[in-house]
């Protein structure tokens, strides 16, 4: 299953939707919305990271 949602843009974007609202419609704008939730996620994922190793090895 996970091979056909790697190829699958759709599929990828309907399972962000249900990741972020589970309980709404899968529409076109929830798919955007979800997909903006989930690069802004990686992205404060990837500073946060950041920060972290900088901290690190500042001592």
């Amino acid at each position: 299953m996970v091979e056909g949602i790697e190829n699958n843009a759709l599929a990828q974007m309907a399972a962000f939707t249900r990741k972020w609202f589970p309980g709404r419609e899968i529409t076109v704008r929830t798919m955007g919305e979800a997909l903006y939730l989930e690069k802004d996620y990686w992205n404060k994922m990837q500073i946060a990271m950041q920060s972290g190793i900088t901290k690190a090895f500042k001592g």
